[in-house]
């Protein structure tokens, strides 16, 4: 049965050379039964620290939180039914996969015939379900990752908690694993809360993400809702890669602005629940993908470099403001490339970018 999750404004401080530091302030959270919610941000914005109070590592400061209606700020780890898997996979060395698995079951005092149909179960479903005699240092490190979330899910927790899991692989092996720890709490529908400083992985994912920067919540949302909506400059810039063009808005109509960028007016949106005033500075957000050289009639500038990625062109390109643009043209045969010192000009669809006050 999944379970419903909620954090009521908390926080956490630490005493550090005398000063108090909020390493995590007012976080306020509901998680939905079998919802993945990501919590994402740079290293240093309390993401670790906030699901260390979820499983009861660290006490909060302040604030509540609940599982399924129960306050459980305060109770203890082992009381929680919650599994959590780490950023190092912590196996023992001197046991076999399956004893590795069945630990948890051994000390809940399990029946032995239970315990080896649960590590069957759990093996099989982390397609490991041949390797119960092999040994932690005959496996790879997906392997070795696939036994650790095993161990945790035998134990059929009510929420899962994990804490960078995939950090430590290789980019291809993560791109896999992602796909496969998805697959699994899908098919346990089990309530899940993931923390990860790679974005890739947060997108591909979630069902919402948690965006934070300093201790505190920047932005709420599912996947596309935060890379085409951004809140703020701060998620914008973090989530994928943005162009944050500077602009002046010329008029306002409804939740439309004529912004003039680098001497075009462009019709752009704004950001939700903004407010703009003709003459106020905005900041429009474009996405490299949608910001394409042409002949003429956009934006001036001077192409810096022009990398082949095979599937698309990079280029950088100077705009007259200083400021460098990135732009990525899809690569077809016969299509027009640019060369580095040309001169170029960028267009936008001005509908998929967006303003957001400067």
């Amino acid at each position: 049965m999944a379970v419903t999750l909620e954090l009521s404004n908390v926080s956490k401080i630490f005493q550090k050379d005398r000063e108090q530091v909020r390493a995590v302030d007012s976080v306020s959270l509901s998680v939905a039964p079998g919802e993945m919610v990501t919590f994402l941000g740079p290293s240093g914005c309390g993401k670790t620290t906030t699901l260390r109070m979820v499983a009861g590592f660290e006490i909060p400061s302040e604030g509540v939180i609940t599982i399924d209606g129960r306050d459980v700020t305060n109770v203890p780890v082992n009381r929680r039914d919650i599994g959590f898997v780490f950023q190092n996979y912590a196996l023992f060395p001197h046991m076999s996969v399956f004893e590795n698995v069945a630990y948890g079951l051994r000390v809940k005092g399990d029946r032995e015939t239970e315990i080896r149909r649960k590590v069957r179960e759990g093996l099989d479903l982390v397609g490991l379900g041949k390797a119960e005699h092999r040994f932690p240092n005959q496996l790879s490190g997906g392997e070795q990752q696939r036994v650790a979330l095993a161990r945790v899910l035998v134990l059929q927790p009510r929420v899962l908690l994990m804490d960078e899991p995939l950090s430590n692989l290789d980019a291809k092996l993560r791109i896999h694993m992602r796909t496969e720890i998805r697959r699994i709490q899908k098919h346990l529908n089990i309530t899940c809360l993931y923390v990860t400083h790679d974005q890739g992985e947060a997108l591909t994912m979630s069902d919402r993400i948690m965006v934070m920067h300093r201790g505190k919540v920047e932005q709420v949302g599912a996947p596309m809702e935060i890379y085409s909506d951004p809140r703020s400059l701060f998620v914008a810039d973090f989530i994928g890669q943005a162009n944050i063009l500077p602009g002046e808005v010329r008029a306002v109509e409804r939740g439309t602005l004529s912004v003039d960028v680098a001497g075009h007016v462009f019709p752009v949106r704004a950001v939700k629940e903004s407010s703009f005033a003709t003459g106020d500075a905005a900041a429009v957000v474009v996405r490299p993908e949608n910001l394409l050289p042409s002949e003429g009639g956009g934006i001036s500038g001077t192409v810096e470099t022009a990398t082949f990625l095979g599937g698309r062109m990079e280029y950088e390109v100077l705009l007259p403001s200083g400021q460098t643009a990135l732009s990525f043209d899809p690569f077809l045969p016969g299509k027009r490339i640019w060369s580095e010192g040309e001169s170029v000009h960028l267009v936008f669809d001005p509908k998929i970018a967006v303003a957001l006050p400067r």
